[in-house]
């Protein structure tokens, strides 16, 4: 006599179907792992086969769905959830998703929080390769404890609309992380800090106003950085390949009345708070051991202009994009950074589509107080509106340079109908 489950899967192979239930033990645990943890749990009452997978599930989803009422009921099920986990298995990743919208009397902070500190430590605790948390509240960002985390397995971080202080982004003792992401959020701490991290992102994520936060990623290959508050001061990166830097109106480190900012001016808005500096680049400096760059600022922020004083030498760059700042005041922006970069091959000039961002080039029939120096560029994009007139302007100055026009593309974008 052959066993019930044995002769299911011979009539099974017979008919040509497969139902779920009679797939491998591995492969049942990855489709629970496609569930919440909440739906994870449910699973157990299918069959007496189901009732301990969720225990060992290598992916873990914690989210708010229909099954809670408040935060409290999600943080008691959790807890629990925790406790009867199977200690032994392997847990590969941990994604924790919390909207307060979805609890309708949520108000914080006077409503019970979501223990996102304990849920991450776990996860770091059971090995996580890769863990993403994501919390969103009205008004104020969630802030994670400020500890250290300790992980020889993390490869992986993605941080969320929180608030990060000084020892959660000391990763010294994450020495597998390699690629680290914040977004949203608010980065409260003066320095950020990891020896293996090869790629960051920072999307959207604010930045104390009264010091500048110190990023010491001396591994990193790829970076892209926009923000809001004080600009990043950016440490030795000699591995770095491509960079891309976006200073918008947000960026604190701006003033309309003085090219570098502290104005005096009791009224101005941007000199409020100014962070002091000392000699040397706060940006460039980082990031001149790039083979491939992409810079673009507002036209009020003077971080840029403050850095070109102290120009680095650029020795890999071979692709640099710019926006239409650089291509003020006669180009001298624009210039200064080409004469520090003798290898570079391919120049993108981008002018923004914005309105806010518009700048207006200034016409010339001189060329440039500083030479170009285009002997290795072999193309010339202009990435621009149609019917942007600034464009005219900007082939001129260039064939003034001695750049021929055969070296130039210009790659325009239809506008936008508006709608009345």
């Amino acid at each position: 006599m052959f066993p019930r489950a044995k002769m299911r899967k011979m009539s099974a192979a017979r008919s040509g179907r497969v139902k779920i239930g009679d797939l491998p033990e591995d492969l049942l645990q990855r489709v629970v792992s496609l569930l919440s943890a909440r739906q994870t749990v449910q699973t157990s009452a299918l069959s007496r086969r189901w009732r301990h997978l969720w225990r060992s599930a290598p992916l873990l989803r914690i989210v708010p769905d229909e099954g809670f009422q408040t935060v409290r009921g999600l943080n008691e099920f959790v807890k629990h959830l925790l406790l009867l986990r199977d200690g032994a298995a392997p847990l590969d990743a941990c994604v924790i998703n919390f909207y307060c919208c979805e609890f309708d009397s949520y108000q914080y902070p006077s409503s019970d929080e979501p223990d996102v500190g304990l849920w991450l430590r776990h996860a770091v605790s059971r090995g996580a390769q890769l863990i993403r948390v994501e919390v969103y509240v009205e008004d104020e960002p969630v802030c994670l404890p400020d500890l250290p985390l300790v992980s020889n397995h993390l490869r992986v971080l993605d941080l969320r609309l929180v608030e990060i202080k000084d020892s959660l982004v000391d990763f010294s003792g994450c020495p597998s992380l390699e690629h680290l992401k914040f977004q949203g959020g608010f980065i409260n701490a003066r320095r950020i800090s990891s020896p293996s991290v090869k790629h960051l992102i920072i999307d959207g994520s604010g930045f104390n106003r009264k010091f500048r936060t110190r990023i010491s990623t001396p591994g990193l290959i790829s970076l892209e950085l926009e923000f809001w508050g004080s600009t990043p001061l950016l440490e030795g990166m000699p591995l770095l390949v491509t960079a891309s830097v976006n200073l918008d109106h947000e960026c604190r480190d701006r003033c309309a009345n003085t090219e570098f900012g502290d104005c005096g001016d009791p009224e101005c808005d941007d000199c409020d708070v100014m962070v002091s500096d000392g000699d040397g680049c706060v940006l460039l400096q980082g990031l001149s051991g790039a083979t491939t760059l992409e810079l673009t600022t507002e036209s009020r922020v003077f971080m840029f202009r403050r850095d070109l004083m102290w120009c680095p030498i650029f020795s890999k760059l071979k692709t640099l994009l710019v926006n239409e700042w650089f291509m003020t005041s006669n180009m001298s922006g624009l210039a200064c950074l080409l004469e520090h970069s003798p290898i570079v091959e391919k120049l993108t000039l981008q002018l923004s589509k914005e309105p806010r961002n518009f700048v207006e080039i200034e016409d010339s029939d001189k060329p440039c107080k500083q030479a170009f120096l285009f002997k290795n560029l072999n193309i010339v994009e202009i990435k621009c509106q149609e019917g942007d007139e600034r464009v005219k302007k900007i082939l001129k100055i260039l064939s003034q340079n001695g750049i021929p026009l055969a070296k130039i593309n210009v790659l325009q974008t239809k506008r936008r109908p508006r709608h009345i």
